[in-house]
């Protein structure tokens, strides 16, 4: 089946060089158009048989107009209807061609594509994007439409697989081992949180929870030395870092997402599931969060052994929270305040809890003597130390060996899975809806992470 197109383009002389290219793109997409129109036909020319009883002699009877959508912009075909004169069957064989259509009149490539732009932007958005890169004219209901119904199948695909991995009953609970010996390299950072985004459900919004299993730590590298062999472009690289010294940073050369707006069952199995794809089932594990309710009920279920470390910002944050509020209050000065202050950051990043509490109840009760009852940054405060005293350790001891004590690496997966795509202004999710959206970008950005560096989306 040979098919042949000519394009013929005329531009005018005083054009720039966008606008030729915006001209030549135009043509190029319509002389596709005319291909895909020129391929349907020659195809149902080669299939002229009946269905039925494979007989050649058939008479056209008829056209049926039909329009279907591509990656190149629509295309109006114009379908031939064949009757038999053996057996008088009358039949399309377009339709053979037109069976896997989604929507009814949109191809697979341009389903995907739908797919991809309504997992990364806004529908409205990905329908711009589309008409303005590909010439696909798809409005923003059918990339909905499409993204849910694809999201869906990679969700309960999700699901069924965590509900394998639930009919399995689970290990027992074990001490963690809070003095564990090992390098970074061989750690296996597991991060859980939630993110909310506004419900058509219910008041107040969701929460999707999200989770990220990261190794291969990277630790972050000092200015190379002068030296007889470094380039005028190197040499003034270190000059400028020494002018400006760069933060050296760390990094996890490993990840993998997790996500769902179902129970914290399901992710807690799926985050099972990617520690033992990954291969980190048997290393040495670390678990990093802010110490909610469901994450430590997921730990002891999933990851018994590991070491749990309640994140550092949240605390301190709710202990300066907690001081500030104090010192208001207090009949002392602000530099001996100042100097508690510091004390009770000292005493918690080595793990001192218990003379942290002791300033705290100090705090409650001088307050009680002056005024009354404490005030509810306090009482947080005092409360938090005693929930979390299982996950809070000597960090000091933690940083030295290789240990994360900040939720970065999990905050960062929460803006890359939920927050970028579904917390926009006037945004308002179905649980189902946000379920499939979620599970599309965890599947897009563990995509991306198979990728080298230089080459990743979302580095």
């Amino acid at each position: 089946m040979r098919i042949q197109v000519s394009l013929t383009l005329e531009l005018n002389a005083s054009a720039d060089l966008s606008q030729m290219e915006a001209q030549i793109q135009e043509a190029g997409q319509s002389c596709m158009r005319q291909a895909l129109k020129k391929a349907v036909g020659a195809w149902e020319q080669a299939h002229r048989s009946c269905p039925r009883c494979g007989s050649q002699l058939v008479r056209t009877e008829g056209t049926i107009p039909r329009s279907i959508l591509t990656l190149f912009g629509p295309v109006d075909l114009t379908r031939r209807r064949f009757r038999c004169q053996r057996c008088q069957r009358r039949f399309t064989p377009s339709g053979i061609l037109l069976a896997g259509l989604q929507l009814r009149r949109v191809r697979a490539p341009l389903k995907e594509a739908a797919v991809l732009a309504g997992a990364s932007w806004p529908y409205r958005h990905a329908a711009a994007w589309l008409a303005r890169l590909r010439g696909a004219h798809i409005s923003a209901e059918e990339i909905r439409l499409l993204t849910n119904q694809a999201g869906a199948s990679c969700a309960q695909r999700h699901l069924s697989q965590a509900s394998q991995q639930l009919t399995s009953p689970p290990a027992p609970a074990q001490a963690a081992t809070a003095n564990r010996s090992s390098s970074p390299q061989e750690l296996a950072v597991i991060g859980l949180d939630g993110g909310w985004v506004c419900s058509r459900e219910q008041r107040g919004g969701m929460e999707g929870k999200v989770g990220v299993i990261a190794s291969g730590y990277e630790g972050g590298k000092e200015p190379e030395e002068p030296n007889g062999n470094m380039t005028w472009f190197h040499l003034a690289r270190y000059v400028q870092s020494h002018r400006h010294p760069p933060r050296v940073r760390s990094r996890w050369n490993t990840r993998r997402y997790v996500a769902t707006f179902a129970s914290s069952r399901i992710l807690g199995t799926l985050a099972a599931q990617a520690l033992q794809e990954l291969g980190l089932a048997s290393q040495p594990q670390v678990v990093v969060a802010d110490g909610a309710g469901w994450i430590k009920k997921e730990t002891d279920t999933h990851f018994p052994e590991a070491q749990r470390i309640l994140d550092w910002p949240h605390l301190w944050r709710t202990m300066r929270k907690a001081a500030n509020a104090v010192r208001l209050l207090r009949a002392c000065s602000a530099k001996a305040h100042a100097q508690q202050v510091e004390h009770l950051g000292t005493w918690l990043w080595n793990g001192q809890v218990e003379r942290a509490q002791a300033l705290l109840e100090t705090w409650r009760q001088e307050l009680a003597a002056r005024q009354g009852p404490a005030g509810p940054a306090l009482r947080q405060a005092i409360t938090s130390l005693q929930q979390q005293r299982d996950w809070i350790g000597s960090y000091q001891r933690w940083k030295e060996q290789g240990f994360p004590v900040g939720s970065g690496i999990i905050e960062r997966a929460v803006a890359l899975v939920i927050n970028r795509r579904m917390k926009r202004r006037g945004m308002r999710w179905l649980r189902t809806n946000a379920s499939a959206v979620v599970a599309l970008r965890v599947d897009l950005l563990n995509a991306d992470w198979q990728r080298p560096r230089s080459s990743r989306c979302f580095p």
